[in-house]
């Protein structure tokens, strides 16, 4: 997605343009990653699933100890200025820091009001059914043991990234791997298909997409089984379709695993399934 210097933000209370906002030095955000997003997708400026993004953007909140400063209701009728109803997608972000403190330092008590920084900023979705799908790599996860908290500090997952860019395949994807396990991608959730049945990890030490939850019913939906269980390194690349999901880029095929062909080597009929249906939800 590629951003411009003047687009809509909110900062603190007052709506913007994001080349307009100032950001504290001593903000623990930009210090520390001590900060809570969410990406809200948008489509034609109506949200999807918006509720979800908004109760996970408190959890996290709750999870490390910042005190959301506005209610679920306040946070939705805030989203409102920055749709853009001519775009044809946009994506909101929204980042809570715990605040700016008079010095630099680790320990607590900190005593700092949050800032609260939203922008809006329309990108086309870089996925639909011509789509060829990408490889996947297999990596050793090397990031923090709370990945189920939507935080700021994503330097594992920056790595991620840098090594396939370092390796000449930036537009590839990464698959974390955990004790043999097939976990994550840096900013997706990962489904693997096989004999009739969907795998995804399980909720514990990833993140819970939205677009992973969506993806689960929508399985569901069409009579799929899906088992919330890590696939191994070996079994995912047995697989007869792999694809990761994140809420940009939607439903992504992964069509080979380190030079190993999935399936056919081609998006599958099962992801195609799903990716028509994931677009239903959008009009």
């Amino acid at each position: 997605m590629q951003y411009h210097h003047n687009f809509p933000a909110f900062y603190n209370g007052k709506y913007l343009n994001i080349n307009e906002i100032s950001i504290s030095p001593l903000d623990r955000g930009f210090l520390f990653g001590d900060s809570i997003y969410e990406a809200i997708p948008v489509y034609a400026g109506k949200t999807l699933d918006e509720e979800g993004h908004i109760e996970r953007l408190m959890e996290g909140l709750n999870s490390v100890g910042i005190i959301s400063p506005y209610s679920s209701s306040a946070w939705r009728s805030l989203l409102e200025p920055l749709l853009d109803r001519q775009a044809v997608a946009q994506l909101i972000y929204i980042q809570v820091s715990r605040g700016n403190e008079t010095s630099r330092k680790h320990r607590f008590p900190v005593a700092c009001e949050p800032n609260v920084l939203m922008f809006s900023n329309s990108f086309i979705p870089p996925i639909d059914l011509n789509y060829q799908g990408c490889a996947g790599h297999l990596q050793e996860d090397f990031r923090w043991q709370r990945c189920d908290i939507k935080s700021t500090s994503l330097m594992g997952n920056v790595l991620a990234y840098q090594k396939l860019y370092r390796d000449g395949v930036a537009n590839d994807e990464a698959l974390l791997v955990r004790d043999g396990k097939v976990v994550e991608a840096p900013s997706s959730n990962i489904f693997a298909y096989k004999n009739g049945v969907i795998y995804t990890p399980s909720l514990g030490n990833i993140l819970g997409g939205i677009t992973r939850s969506i993806n689960i019913k929508l399985a569901k939906d069409v009579g799929l089984n899906v088992v919330e269980e890590a696939p191994s390194c070996e079994f995912i690349k047995t697989a007869q379709e792999v694809w990761v999901t994140n809420s940009m880029e939607e439903l992504k095929p992964v069509v080979s695993i380190d030079g190993e062909m999935i399936g056919d080597g081609l998006p599958g009929p099962i992801w195609r399934e799903l990716f028509h249906a994931f677009q239903g939800l959008k009009a």
